[in-house]
């Protein structure tokens, strides 16, 4: 007889993904079982490398310093190509990232980590239960694409959950506990072979190649001299791929002949991988003083182009997409998928707003997939390609693909300038070719803030704390709880002219009957889907004081008193750094309001006239 829980959301698959969208979950105080058939997180491993995007949203969330201690720096790469000489010689050495960009650089540190770190996080919330060694059975799926209340549990599913048990003799022997589980929504965070994928009938589309790679983490022995380094290397032996990570481990994918492969895989002898290691980096010496892990794989490029089933069953991570780990981006997008859906999902099943938002997981993240398959195509395309080519046009050939190639990795591919297009909760841009959205939303007014594009995530700069000077980075006061920020630009306020608007803005906002004020209030009851206005002027700091400011930047909590962290300054801090975030951010002199969703993308930008606007954009899908 199965026990019979009753959740707000059922998570199949404990990895990044479903880890990422249980950490939305608990956050906003959603009911979440999360089940994985292994019986603890990863341990050894699988993906590695970390984007500034990842970063950024993991420090949303109170967890990159902490990884980011751990992890290990990609900051060059470098490209080895054959010698004239024989054996391989250095071509390129160039920066790995794009400096500027986030404060963040592209890192390593393996999956088995990150989860951990994850874990960590969600054990602080009661609302969250994890159940390893389960494998879910049947699945009833009641959903229908007719409307269904939001609070429904459509989705029932039975939960077998092994343990071991000692007998009589002292042995060890499993038992199967079974649960049934009704849920109001279902997440297939489960991975290229996803049991909620096929249960659903969702399909997959795609093939396998006939490459083959064998993967070796290890600590090695080597004179390579770029061993710290992130490497392409191209030999007459075949190609290979070097990733430094933490704790002197190196990933090293190998290109393997079919017969190695097949060998590979009737012995799984780390001898045969790692002599086709040592041919390709021929003449350097290459042993293995420790292994970590190791297996091959062929490489499959697969999309399911349809990411929900009625809105209440979701798919995220590999359960959608699969492609080479060539690239670096499995972990990333997965993580990535899983934060754009889960405040969405968190809200509606909060009542705040309505379900409709659920349609733009789809209309967002499918084009990111698209773009990492064609992305990860053309990387493996330059690494692969064939040596038949003069030594003079294969080098160039190779520089120039190397240069796009990365270029590309660390901005679309590694989500940092990832642009939703318009819909529902994304406005269109004044200027922009209106016919191509479906829906009457405010229009942004890009040009008031040329540098912070509708639709892309909040950039970063350095502000300063009006309170007590500390320097900021405004995008991480932007953290995940569900709530949305209206960040004012309001210019020199010390002189007369800004002043006067900012009191004309204040007064528009404070008016009891204005939609955006209620969602104001609100933050006092709960985060999900309320606003939280902040204020960040270009006036000399200490011509300001922050009691003279009105107490819409200064909310009082009887609690807690005064909250001292909505008003920062665009001014040098004391050690000169900063100072240059008007200009960075491309801030005109008449300044402007900045709407930025719970995922720390800009929904909307306009004149600080224009709460006419913030109003009718929530009105469409806010539930008050």
């Amino acid at each position: 007889m199965a026990t019979l829980e009753e959740v707000d959301v059922l998570i199949i698959g404990a990895g990044p993904a479903g880890l990422m969208a249980a950490a939305w979950m608990a956050t906003t105080g959603v009911k979440t079982i999360i089940v994985d058939q292994k019986p603890c997180r990863t341990l050894t491993g699988h993906a590695d490398g970390l984007e500034s995007r990842t970063l950024e949203i993991l420090a949303s969330f109170g967890l990159a310093e902490v990884v980011s201690s751990e992890a290990n720096p990609t900051i060059e790469v470098c490209l080895w190509d054959v010698s004239p000489a024989g054996g391989i010689e250095r071509r390129i050495v160039r920066t790995n990232c794009n400096p500027g960009i986030s404060k963040y650089d592209e890192c390593t540190l393996g999956q088995a980590r990150i989860e951990e770190h994850l874990l960590g996080h969600l054990q602080q919330y009661e609302n969250i239960r994890i159940m390893w060694s389960t494998n879910p059975l049947l699945v009833e799926d009641r959903s229908t694409p007719t409307h269904l209340h939001p609070s429904s549990y459509p989705i029932q599913v039975i939960l077998e959950t092994t343990a071991q048990q000692a007998n009589e003799s002292v042995l060890a022997k499993e038992a199967a506990f079974r649960t049934l589980v009704k849920a109001k929504y279902l997440l297939g965070c489960d991975g290229a072979h996803s049991w909620v994928r096929k249960h659903s009938h969702l399909s997959f589309e795609g093939d396998q190649t006939d490459e083959h790679w064998g993967v070796i983490d290890s600590v090695p022995i080597t004179n390579f001299p770029d061993i710290r380094k992130r490497c392409v290397i191209k030999s007459g032996a075949g190609n290979l791929m070097i990733i430094p990570r933490e704790r002197k481990l190196v990933r090293v994918y190998i290109q393997l002949t079919p017969a190695a492969a097949t060998s590979f895989k009737k012995s799984h002898h780390i001898d045969t991988l790692l002599s086709v290691a040592q041919k390709i980096l021929w003449p350097y010496s290459f042993h293995i003083s420790h292994i970590h892990w190791s297996t091959i794989y062929s490489v499959g490029r697969r999309l399911c182009r349809t990411f929900s089933k009625h809105n209440r069953v979701f798919l995220a991570g590999d359960a959608i997409h699969t492609h080479s780990p060539k690239a670096g981006q499995g972990m990333n997008v997965s993580l990535q998928d899983a934060y754009n859906l889960g405040w969405k999902l968190a809200s509606v099943i909060q009542g705040v707003m309505d379900s409709r938002i659920l349609e733009t997981y789809q209309e967002e993240r499918f084009p990111v997939a698209e773009r990492l398959l064609a992305f990860d195509k053309r990387i493996c395309g330059s690494i692969c390609r064939a040596m038949g080519m003069s030594r003079k046009s294969q080098s160039s050939s190779y520089q120039q693909e190397l240069e796009t190639a990365l270029t590309e990795e660390n901005s679309s591919a590694s989500g940092l300038t990832v642009r939703y297009e318009d819909n529902l909760l994304i406005t269109t841009v004044e200027n922009s070719d209106l016919t191509s959205t479906s829906h009457s939303l405010p229009i942004s007014k890009q040009r008031l803030a040329k540098n912070i594009i509708v639709g892309a995530r909040f950039p970063n700069h350095q502000v300063i704390s009006q309170s007590d000077a500390r320097p900021c980075q405004l995008q991480e006061q932007l953290v995940s709880s569900g709530q949305w920020y209206l960040i004012i630009f309001a210019g020199n306020i010390a002189e007369e002219g800004p002043n006067i608007r900012l009191q004309q803005l204040v007064a528009s906002l404070g008016s009891p009957d204005r939609f955006v004020q209620k969602l104001i209030r609100n933050a006092s009851e709960r985060l999900v889907a309320s606003v939280a206005v902040y204020l960040v002027h270009s006036a000399p700091r200490n011509s300001v004081e922050l009691v003279d400011l009105p107490e819409l930047f200064t909310p009082f909590n009887y609690a807690t008193g005064y909250d001292y962290t909505r008003v920062f300054a665009d001014s040098k801090s004391h050690r000169g750094s900063g100072g240059d975030a008007y200009e960075s951010y491309g801030i005109t002199p008449e300044g402007c309001l900045v709407l930025v969703r719970p995922d720390q993308h800009t929904a909307f930008i306009g004149g600080l006239t224009d709460i006419d606007s913030v109003d009718c954009f929530f009105a469409r899908f806010v539930l008050v």
